[in-house]
């Protein structure tokens, strides 16, 4: 263990990099974690090309980082599943080679970094199989609703009970989470931590600063998700924005609508904004390195999820001083908008109250440019200062219970 005048030596964990919410958050607080307490090094079981490609030059050079698999063979099949070029025969056969080769190899791996650090963050709880070996401590952290992923799934709440019960401690993004994982494990969780996602608003409007091309020729609001529908459920966005330009009468309505993020639902997405006749007004950017220009020049952002955990893109709107609506989902929008006083809430998968909201949002000057004076005040809340203080008595607590 780390004697008191020492850095505390933290390893973050990860399985690997796509292009999501939650890598997006492990690289914050890679950025803003004092320096002066910890020294941290990052852990990624698998080295994707999102990872090769854009995000390891977005790693601080102070964090070291350690592949698992870093031998060519472990990767054959998480290759071909990067590739999408992995059968469902083939998806068989990574789920042995994975049983036999990669999980005893990543075990040796993570036993031999538990001697030099003396907490292991698990961020997406990936190597839950492992937690609370290795004589250091362990720390999970959840991202999602525990109720809309597992509420009446007994046998895996069952299976999810003994295996986060391994963990000295499980983080949950809000206190409604908390409040789920307590209710749902019957308080058989060892600690429960409330450890919101953290901003660095500096950076973010430095980002949104920079200067780059519009999306579009005009005024646009805008919607920053992974073209997951399962979750993001832009389908209804699409339908509300549709329904707002008819009433609106087409000309009358001076914003576009733009979408950024990529994922396997975009075809479909682009065939439905045809279909109801707003194709030529929505434009789908992809995915962005900086989504903050855009965001920055929106005139509000819209969030239509069914489930969230902790939402980063709310916390990066508020941060850049815009008005936001989102889906009053399970968890963290009513709690990062405290019940509506920094945005409005609607309800998941309504169309209308959706429509509603854009339109009052966009005519209502007083209430948009109220939302717009206290946005960055709320956003101090989740930012390196406020996030630090609740880090360090996160893992000073859990170090302190081990001794």
């Amino acid at each position: 263990m780390a004697q008191p005048s020492k850095r505390i030596a933290v390893l973050f964990h990860i399985a690997d990099f796509n292009d999501g919410g939650i890598e997006s958050s492990l690289m914050q607080w890679l950025r803003i974690y004092d320096r002066a307490r910890f020294t941290v090094t990052l852990s990624v079981m698998f080295s994707s090309p999102a990872f090769e490609q854009r995000f390891r030059a977005l790693v601080p050079a102070d964090v070291g980082v350690e592949i698992l698999t870093d031998k060519p063979w472990l990767n054959l099949f998480q290759a071909r599943r990067y590739a999408q070029r992995l059968s469902k025969l083939g998806r068989v056969g990574r789920d042995v080679f994975n049983t036999l080769a990669v999980r005893p190899y990543v075990k040796a791996r993570v036993a031999a970094l538990a001697q030099r650090h003396d907490i292991i963050i698990d961020f997406d709880m990936s190597l839950r199989r492992l937690a609370g070996r290795f004589g250091v401590a362990w720390l999970g952290v959840n991202h999602f609703s525990f109720d809309a992923r597992l509420g009446g799934r007994r046998r895996k709440m069952k299976r999810l009970l003994a295996q986060y019960g391994r963990y000295d401690g499980i983080a949950a993004l809000n206190h409604q989470m908390a409040d789920e994982a307590s209710e749902l494990f019957n308080g058989h969780l060892r600690n429960v931590f409330v450890l919101p996602n953290a901003i660095d608003i500096d950076r973010i409007r430095e980002n949104g600063a920079y200067v780059e091309p519009p999306p579009c020729a005009g005024p646009y609001i805008v919607s920053v998700a992974r073209l997951d529908e399962i979750q993001k459920d832009h389908r209804t966005l699409l339908r509300a924005y549709a329904q707002l330009v008819r009433t609106q009468g087409g000309n009358g309505l001076q914003e576009d609508l733009v979408i950024v993020g990529d994922g396997g639902f975009r075809g479909e997405l682009e065939a439905l904004a045809a279909e109801l006749g707003i194709g030529e007004r929505v434009h789908f950017t992809g995915y962005r390195n900086n989504p903050h220009a855009v965001v920055a020049h929106a005139s509000a952002l819209v969030l239509s999820s069914r489930y969230e955990g902790m939402p980063m893109v709310l916390l990066e709107a508020l941060a850049l001083g815009k008005p936001v609506i989102s889906t009053d989902c399970p968890t963290g929008p009513r709690e990062i908008l405290d019940d509506g006083r920094f945005g409005l809430l609607v309800p998941i998968g309504d169309v209308g109250a959706m429509a509603e909201a854009l339109s009052r949002l966009l005519s209502d000057h007083a209430l948009r440019d109220g939302f717009t004076r206290e946005a960055l005040e709320r956003a101090r809340a989740y930012g390196v200062e406020a996030s630090n203080e609740r880090f360090v008595a996160c893992v000073t607590r859990l170090l302190a219970q081990r001794g």
